[in-house]
């Protein structure tokens, strides 16, 4: 397990809020793991696992209970070995300056602020039993283990010095096989339909917009102009969804909006979407939509089939990959970037990316491929930097894990994720030799 694996979870941890915005005041947890002096709370892992399997596209609700214990169990693995380096950056005297705890405190709970809305925050402390000075202590206390988390990966990256000779034998030792890393950049366009279609769709949208506008009730509009079938006789009610349930383009504009407001029009693969914001949570939204169909078609696909095609072509010709990505990528977030992407564990490549990637090595481009937010290509990077990152991310992984191994010895470790241990909550509500504790009353 890598310093970057570990770190990035570790920043999933760091932006969990402890409570869930649903939770009541006397909602029970339970602690599923001691290290030295710190605790890790099933709440904690819980929700930890659920925003790592959204991450990888995988939905909760379709996993057997056998496979969310052994999600559960990796994910308490992962937390534990994280409070190990904490409490080791600790014993070698490690330090955190408190102002620049201070600093990132007030940038993620501003954040927390934005995200759900002072009013949802106000409630969701009220139903956990919570104070803001709790919730924010709670906060200070993971993000000043974060910092003393980055600080011990600097510390072990600053000793490994890579020449030129391991670039190039780490090179020549993946030669037809990936590394155990590997550093990933895409070009991603987007499939729309048609300029008549869109502009057909553009003044249907136009017309709803004004009966909206006119004071018509977002639900009746919906009942008369919607053309989801799932929720058109719910007038547009989409329930109440965690992040990473629909398309990115829906959920970045539901995100941004403010409980009661509308957005403007919205285009998906789906069509043009009027998107109304009920309630916003820590956690999750709460949505209700009017769509109008603008329906892509196989041309379509084969018009961005072409293009892709064509631009794979040149990138092999040795055009720049990452300036090609910058000129033509419609994925913004990317093409800044010029079209870097993530790295990832080659040994467990996430399920739907595994098929346009498997078969390629060092510097290959997959053939196109779609996936709900339109056509991709991908290509391994194979260029001096990132492969000199690649082999200073494998050593520093390596001592890592030796640091972590060597270090469990030395402090007193408790895992307590086992059936005898962990209990429904509510259905042990009562007894009084469960001795449960309870949110609110948690450190």
């Amino acid at each position: 397990m890598t310093s970057r694996r570990h770190l990035r979870r570790f920043l999933l941890l760091c932006c969990l809020v402890a409570v869930r915005a649903e939770a009541v005041p006397e909602l029970l947890d339970r602690i599923v793991a001691v290290v030295d002096d710190q605790v890790v709370l099933w709440s904690e892992l819980s929700l930890r696992t659920q925003m790592e399997l959204q991450s990888q596209r995988r939905n909760p609700m379709f996993l057997t209970e056998s496979e969310v214990s052994t999600e559960n169990s990796r994910v308490l693995e992962e937390m534990v070995d994280e409070l190990v380096v904490v409490k080791k950056a600790e014993k070698d005297s490690l330090e955190v300056d408190a102002t620049l705890v201070e600093e990132h405190l007030d940038v993620e709970f501003n954040r927390i602020k934005d995200n759900i809305g002072p009013s949802e925050l106000t409630a969701m402390l009220e139903r956990s039993g919570m104070t803001e000075r709790q919730l924010k202590q709670r906060y200070r206390k993971q993000i000043r283990h974060r910092l003393l988390f980055e600080q011990m990966v600097s510390e072990l990256a600053y000793r490994q010095f890579i020449t030129r000779r391991d670039v190039e034998a780490f090179r020549d030792s993946f030669d037809t096989d990936l590394p155990p890393k590997v550093s990933i950049s895409q070009i991603n366009m987007k499939v729309t339909p048609a300029d008549s279609v869109l502009e057909r769709a553009r003044a249907q949208v136009a017309i709803i917009q004004q009966e909206l506008d006119s004071g018509g009730e977002f639900a009746t509009v919906a009942r008369q102009f919607s053309e989801d079938p799932g929720t058109v006789g719910e007038g547009g009610d989409l329930g109440c969804f965690a992040p990473g349930t629909f398309m990115p383009e829906f959920e970045r504009v539901a995100v941004s909006l403010k409980p009661g407001e509308t957005s403007q029009a919205v285009l998906t693969p789906l069509g043009i979407h009027l998107i109304l914001l009920h309630e916003k949570r820590e956690s999750e939204m709460c949505v209700s939509h009017i769509l109008v169909r603008a329906r892509t078609t196989d041309g379509d696909i084969g018009r961005i089939r072409d293009q892709l095609i064509d631009l794979r072509r040149r990138a092999l010709s040795d055009e720049d990959f990452a300036q090609l990505a910058r000129d033509h990528s419609e994925d913004p977030g990317t093409a800044r970037q010029g079209g870097l992407w993530q790295i990832i564990d080659s040994t467990a490549i996430p399920a739907f990316l595994e098929p346009f990637v498997s078969g390629l090595g060092l510097g290959d481009i997959s053939q196109p491929f779609f996936l709900e937010d339109g056509g991709h290509i991908l290509k391994i990077n194979d260029d001096y930097a990132t492969l000199e990152s690649l082999v200073r991310e494998e050593r520093v992984g390596s001592r890592m894990e030796q640091l972590i191994e060597d270090y469990r010895g030395e402090i007193h470790i408790e895992e307590r994720l086992s059936v005898d241990w962990l209990w429904d909550p509510l259905e042990a509500a009562g007894q009084p030799d469960s001795e449960p504790t309870t949110a609110a009353g948690l450190p």
